[in-house]
């Protein structure tokens, strides 16, 4: 192949990597969603989880969310929590000030056997989870993502402002 028709495939495959998702029929993206996540990892799913709420942070001019140990720390531990127990409840977040010196925090949890594409979209549609996902006086996040016994995933994502 070509040198410069390799570069510029390479470069269409960044551009398409990076791009959000493409709208599909219902259930043909529906199937292909729930393919993708019984196959994604725990990694590959926090970090789509990531480049999703940064898109869409930066399409609405705010800056985009930077991971935090400590918050990551909380997050995991709870997706842990939640996926071992299949259980679907909030955390404290009051120890997640005092540890991670924090001035605000918030959380948004999910479950289901579906991709981190969709997992997104449903946060997005919710009035609650949307206004954490873009309130600008968070700057940092902690994802945390963990598959239960019956491979559904449970998501956490904690919001840090300092």
């Amino acid at each position: 192949m070509h040198r410069g028709r390799r570069i510029g495939l390479a470069l269409w495959i960044a551009a398409l990597a990076l791009a959000p998702p493409a709208e599909s029929a219902p259930s043909a993206r529906a199937n292909d969603e729930r393919a993708e996540a019984r196959v994604a990892t725990q990694g590959a799913y926090e970090t789509r989880l990531l480049e999703l709420v940064n898109y869409e942070r930066t399409r609405r001019g705010l800056r985009p969310l930077r991971p935090r140990a400590c918050a990551d720390a909380y997050a995991a531990r709870w997706s842990n929590y939640l996926a071992r127990n299949e259980v679907f409840r909030h955390q404290s977040l009051a120890p997640m000030l005092r540890s991670c010196g924090a001035r605000q925090v918030g959380e948004n949890i999910g479950n289901g056997s579906v991709s981190a594409d969709a997992m997104m979209r449903t946060w997005m549609a919710s009035a609650m989870h949307r206004a954490n996902i873009l309130n600008p006086r968070f700057t940092h996040i902690g994802l945390g993502v963990a598959r239960s016994s019956n491979g559904r995933w449970y998501a956490v994502q904690d919001f840090v402002g300092f």
